[in-house]
């Protein structure tokens, strides 16, 4: 997490500001229940942290580079835990992921698809807000679609939607008969990409 150096006080997830010009400080929050955490940025450490007693998140405060942020825990001095965060290139790409490789044609039976936007290294880019349009052939039909905006005003019942933080979701299920649903997700200026859903009766 990193809070710009501006005084507003707003803590976000990720290493890519939305205004890299204008940052300066990052204010870091690392969670963990290890023993220590140390910081390396663009692999230099920045520093261990023993476990506070209150077990409050360690803090650290440092100049933003860009790169790659990494907080490793470590347990009796062996690293049992990690975590990265690279900062993004602009928006370039989509991502689809669904949990699910096939369903059924019960009601009750629902892939949820997440749509990320990255740049051309497959890093998603968390200030990205691209409208994404959902394009679905084969035995299933779009249910909703979301962002997780509070602010959002968009239907749910709609094949768009625009991402909120680089992300958005597609609800998919299936009709009668089975086969292969194809979802394929495009918006302007971005590489457009697809996945295939099996639909089992």
């Amino acid at each position: 997490r990193h809070e710009k150096n501006a005084g507003a006080g707003e803590l976000v997830h990720g290493w890519t500001p939305a205004d890299m010009d204008t940052y300066d400080q990052a204010h870091l929050e690392v969670y963990s229940n290890c023993e220590e955490v140390e910081l390396f940025l663009n692999g230099i450490s920045k520093g261990t942290i023993a476990k506070p007693e209150n077990d409050s998140p360690r803090k650290w405060i440092i100049p933003f580079n860009p790169g790659t942020l990494k907080a490793v825990g470590r347990n009796n001095g062996v690293a049992v835990a990690g975590q990265e965060n690279i900062t993004a290139g602009e928006p370039a790409k989509i991502r689809l992921e669904s949990d699910r490789q096939m369903i059924t044609n019960d009601w009750h039976d629902v892939a949820h698809v997440v749509a990320s936007i990255t740049d051309r290294d497959g890093v998603l880019n968390p200030n990205a807000d691209n409208l994404i349009t959902f394009e679905i052939e084969g035995p299933g039909k779009i249910v909703a679609v979301d962002n997780g905006s509070l602010t959002s005003h968009e239907p749910f019942q709609a094949s768009e939607r625009r991402t909120y933080q680089g992300q958005c979701i597609v609800f998919v299920q299936a009709k009668k008969g089975s086969g292969e649903i194809v979802l394929k997700a495009v918006s302007p200026d971005l590489e457009s990409h697809l996945v295939i859903i099996e639909v089992k009766e």
